[in-house]
């Protein structure tokens, strides 16, 4: 099992800046999201060594060209890519500007958590499940030191929830923010609790402000 793990929100992208909606939408890196990943990556490189390394990543276009950006600044190590680390899925709102996928929206059902907001898309239930299932596999599978993950904002959100055991009870009560190309490390101390020793960390972007 590794020491730690190290998630990384994907950088900016053409979503963002185009007035489409995200989730399953193929949107590429900004120019200002290359640049993101660059310093993530320098960062990463510049933690302190250890023996080794694992690289996962969401399959979306987006955390794919993260992913591809810090491996290039890492020795030896190769990003592998999973659909189970993907965004929460919007169904037919994929690709679609946000004004077009308004007139898609489904009524808000309750419990907020099994409502799904397109057709075809997930509810909150079904992405932590997929989430949630993955991560105990790679967890169990890893033999690397050093665990890093690319994924995306909700997705992410599931992922700590995952890592502190805050099933559906919690989840209309405890939320977090990512920023584009953010780390939060998760670790284990010595009392064997996990924890969430940096959250959403966005101090190696300091010169790109």
């Amino acid at each position: 099992m590794p020491i730690e793990i190290i998630l990384i929100r994907h950088g900016e992208s053409q979503h963002h800046i185009k007035g489409l909606t995200g989730g399953w939408t193929a949107s590429p890196l900004t120019t200002k999201g290359e640049r993101q990943a660059k310093c993530a990556a320098k960062a990463l490189a510049a933690l302190s060594p250890v023996s080794s390394i694992d690289l996962i990543s969401s399959d979306l276009i987006r955390a794919r060209q993260t992913a591809d950006i810090i491996a290039a600044h890492l020795e030896n190590v190769r990003p592998t890519y999973h659909q189970e680390l993907r965004e929460l899925g919007n169904g037919i709102a994929k690709d679609k500007t946000l004004d077009a996928a308004r007139s898609l929206a489904l009524p808000v059902t309750e419990p907020a958590y099994d409502w799904i907001p397109y057709p075809e898309a997930e509810s909150w239930r079904l992405m932590s499940a997929r989430v949630s299932s993955f991560m105990d596999t790679a967890l169990s599978q890893s033999k690397a030191e050093r665990l890093l993950i690319v994924s995306h904002g909700n997705a992410m959100v599931a992922l700590v929830q995952w890592w502190l055991g805050l099933g559906e009870a919690y989840w209309n009560k405890v939320s977090f923010e990512f920023d584009c190309a953010s780390f939060t490390r998760l670790t284990i101390n010595r009392w064997e609790e996990r924890v969430v020793s940096k959250l959403n960390d966005t101090t190696h972007l300091s010169a790109l402000a």
